[in-house]
């Protein structure tokens, strides 16, 4: 018997262990696009990851990204397994993705799932930066196909919000 609760004991330890992203490999993905600065909040579990950072006054996203003006670039981008920049005027991120689920359903649900899955890992304070910034049309939204992750930079807030959902 007690070998039995020291075997369950060590896989609940183990799996409580697991995340699915780290603080230094989330940092050091998006410093390759932007300039970070503190960690303002990162959680992540087995399910998902949820980190705003603190940018610089002048937050900005490098040339390095691609950058899709319409919906229907950035979808062929995506469909390339590039990451995309979605720099379209006049919408946030919140109508790119409604847009992109309107004219290709699975694709508009992925990028959603990440968006929605990331909040499960979300304090109150933290959801609220995430919701005013995806419904800002001043933000920017950034979709990385192969990790399914999300990124949001709020320029007016001077933060960048990484969403990720394990699915």
């Amino acid at each position: 018997m007690f070998r039995l609760m020291t075997g369950l004991l060590s896989g609940i330890l183990l799996l409580t262990g697991c995340t699915l992203d780290k603080e230094e490999e989330v940092r050091l993905l998006l410093s390759d696009w932007t300039e970070l600065g503190e960690t303002f909040f990162f959680q992540s579990s087995s399910t998902c990851t949820a980190a705003v950072f603190h940018t610089s006054d002048r937050p900005r996203i490098t040339s390095l990204l691609d950058r899709a003006r319409s919906v229907n670039t950035g979808m062929k981008m995506l469909a390339d397994g590039k990451p995309v920049l979605f720099r379209v005027a006049g919408k946030s991120p919140n109508a790119v993705t409604e847009a992109i689920m309107s004219r290709d359903l699975p694709q508009g649900i992925g990028i959603l799932n990440s968006g929605l899955a990331g909040v499960n890992c979300m304090s109150e304070i933290v959801k609220g930066v995430y919701y005013r910034a995806i419904l800002n049309p001043e933000s920017n939204l950034v979709f990385v196909p192969d990790s399914r992750a999300m990124v949001v930079l709020d320029k007016q807030a001077m933060a960048l919000i990484y969403v990720r959902g394990n699915s």
